[in-house]
């Protein structure tokens, strides 16, 4: 059985890379492990071994970064909850089995196996480097080149190892690679503490050995957000800090064979601990800003353009470190994560193909993340991020007749276009429907375009933001209020304030930490952040339900009264030109607070439309529960946090691992 385990799990216990020969014709993996430490070339060459898994199928390449993960959570919904999406709706929903066909299996092409290889790969690294190379002899000319790939191999185990306990809270803790530790493989299910102590160390060693972008000793690393830096190192080591001193459900006992038995706690019992993590938080943060606070971006909607356009200067965006993807190879983050195209998209006489830049024949839109009603009526009227986050309309290519369908009234409406005449216009959408914006097929580079399943756009994971409002919750001591005493001279509140000063909201005289929890669900929305925020502060039952009552409550026009919502949308079209030419919905009543009744200036002859948000004659009420599904059972957004490890796993290791929670093992 354990065999077995070495290829479902280690897919890579040899060195590293097979027939992914970047610079040289001899693979990494037919040479001794001294030859290629020895060599900068080799041990980049051993270095994109790593980041090849993250562009494997299943991985991060269509799944982790797609929307398989971290869904539904109060702020986002995934577009597969409903029945109809079977079984992908038992992920979104709280509900996932132990041998789900999207996500695991039977071997080795799963994200389990991917995570533990990347892990092992890394490991193979650090060992090879510190025991062959000359990153510790400063006289040597590659000592600054060998010490940064020293640091990256550092930071490329430590997010692995953070994204295992984010998907699974427990998991073996292997910081010595298979060939030297003959035993590795009997390493069992450890204490999630033991692996944050060490992310602790080993990210603080990257952010040694790593310098500031620009200064990267690597050409091909110098100023690129695809590869880490110390800003990187440090901003993660904030991350792991902030779930490390927060709370998470927790076996009430780690025992062999699992138990049921768990409990939503904090991770460190102890308050004066949780004070020192917190503190390490905050200065790592502080390091950052001091160094790079030219990174947060003027305009909100800049580093997602820059992101969809593949830029990847560091020094230019907010973006401090991103999953790199090969253009239109590897990665379907616009696939998944831009706003759904509609049915009749890459084909026929109504094909958007071809017409929306980005968009060419033969594109996949899948269209997984919708913004909720929650969240939507959060945004002050007047914050920068919300027509941004959120797109409340679909692109369309036809004669406009999908949205008025009578001639004389389409002819008004799209300004004197004849009603045969097609045309791409933004088609309104309802509630249920109001998608993501931060990834779209329009911002692409110029040039590239999106025609199979794979656009190549590269998935963020850190950014400036996140620092500031990481440095923000660190020093009120997060949700237990364990301050740490702030020596960094920076005030907590300012750096706050300039996310909101951005966003053009009013700014706080005072930081709760509700102002923080909420200021994350605005500005992170759809970036995969939300439900690891919530499950860290022991809140994810809670602001799951309250936000699933609230959907509830407007689904009906009593609710909605109640709350000063409208009912319906009114709008109006405009030509455009530029960037390229389209009809694009210019004026919009009814989407804030207090925009209830019809307004006096709608006039259906003069060109104004106007679309029902809540209802539709096939569905009924879209927000009732039968419509528009968030959790399969209130309990279960306790039990089901984490995914359980697969059963083929748990089989062929079952003294190692097992499930908690009450999953069963097989």
């Amino acid at each position: 059985m354990k065999s077995k385990l070495y290829i479902a799990v280690f897919s890579a216990v040899t060195i590293l890379l097979t027939g992914c020969d970047f610079f040289e014709t001899s693979s990494v993996s037919t040479l001794d492990a001294s030859e290629v430490f020895n060599s900068p070339v080799r041990t980049e060459q051993a270095i994109q071994g790593v980041y090849e898994l993250f562009g494997e199928n299943n991985s991060y390449r269509n799944r982790i970064a797609c929307g398989y993960i971290g869904m539904n959570t109060d702020i986002e919904h995934s577009t597969k909850s409903s029945s109809s999406s079977a079984p992908d709706d038992e992920l979104m929903t709280y509900n996932l089995k132990i041998n789900h066909k999207s996500v695991s299996s039977t071997n080795g092409s799963d994200i389990w196996s991917y995570l533990n290889s990347a892990i092992e790969r890394s490991n193979n690294i650090i060992e090879g480097i510190e025991e062959f190379s000359c990153y510790n002899d400063p006289k040597d000319e590659d000592y600054a080149v060998m010490r940064y790939y020293l640091g990256e191999a550092y930071f490329l185990r430590s997010f692995a190892y953070l994204e295992m306990v984010k998907i699974w809270g427990d998991v073996p803790a292997r910081f010595v690679s298979l060939k030297k530790d003959k035993n590795g493989l009997d390493i069992p299910k450890t204490d999630r503490n033991v692996i944050y102590e060490q992310l602790r160390i080993d990210l603080k060693k990257a952010a040694e050995y790593m310098p500031w972008s620009a200064e990267i000793p690597v050409t091909m690393a110098a100023d690129n957000v695809g590869r880490p830096s110390r800003a990187a190192a440090l901003a993660l080591l904030a991350r792991a800090d902030l779930m490390y001193a927060g709370k998470a459900a927790r076996p009430d006992q780690l025992v062999v064979g699992g138990t049921s038995s768990f409990s939503i706690k904090f991770n460190i019992d102890d308050a004066a601990k949780r004070q020192e993590v917190y503190k390490e938080a905050l200065e790592a943060c502080a390091e950052i800003i001091k160094n790079e606070d030219y990174k947060l971006a003027d305009d909100f909607e800049a580093p997602f353009k820059q992101i969809c356009s593949d830029e990847k200067k560091y020094t230019a965006m907010e973006h401090i470190w991103v999953i790199p993807f090969l253009n239109g190879a590897r990665g379907q983050v616009l696939n998944y994560n831009a706003p759904k195209l509609p049915s009749n998209s890459t084909s026929g006489a109504g094909s958007v193909a071809g017409h929306l830049p980005g968009y060419g024949n033969g594109g996949s839109s899948n269209g997984h993340i919708t913004i909720t009603p929650w969240l939507y009526y959060q945004f002050d009227k007047e914050d920068k991020r919300r027509e941004v986050t959120v797109v409340p309309f679909q692109w369309y290519y036809d004669n406009g007749n999908s949205a008025v369908k009578n001639d004389s009234a389409r002819v008004i409406a799209f300004l004197g276009k004849d009603s045969t005449e097609r045309c791409l216009y933004q088609k309104a959408d309802a509630i249920d429907a109001f998608y993501c914006g931060k990834y779209r097929f329009e911002w692409m580079a110029s040039g590239r375009e999106l025609v199979g399943t794979d656009d190549g756009v590269d998935f963020p994971i850190l950014r400036y933001s996140d620092v500031l409002l990481m440095f923000a919750e660190a020093s009120i001591g997060g949700i237990g209020g364990d301050a740490p005493a702030n020596t960094t001279t920076l005030n907590p509140l300012a750096e706050f304030n300039k996310v909101r000063r951005r966003a053009g909201v009013t700014e706080l005289g005072a930081l709760t930490m509700e102002d923080i929890q909420l200021e994350r669900a605005k500005e992170f929305a759809g970036e995969y952040i939300r439900k690891w925020d919530l499950m860290r502060w022991g809140q994810l039952r809670d602001k799951v339900k309250s936000a699933t009552e609230y959907i509830r409550l407007i689904a009906r026009p009593s609710g909605r009264q109640a709350e000063n919502i409208g009912d319906t949308l009114y709008y109006k079209y405009k030509k455009v030109t530029t960037p390229f030419e389209a009809y694009v919905i210019d004026s919009m009543y009814g989407l804030n607070i207090g925009e209830t009744t019809c307004p006096s200036f709608y006039d259906s002859k003069n060109g104004w439309l106007k679309k029902n948000l809540y209802y539709s004659d096939s569905k009924d009420w879209l927000l009732d529960a039968s419509n528009y599904v968030v959790y399969s059972a209130e309990e279960n957004l306790d039990s089901r946090q984490y995914w359980p490890i697969w059963g083929v796993n748990v089989k062929a290791s079952p003294t190692t691992l097992w499930n908690d929670y009450g999953y069963p093992n097989e």
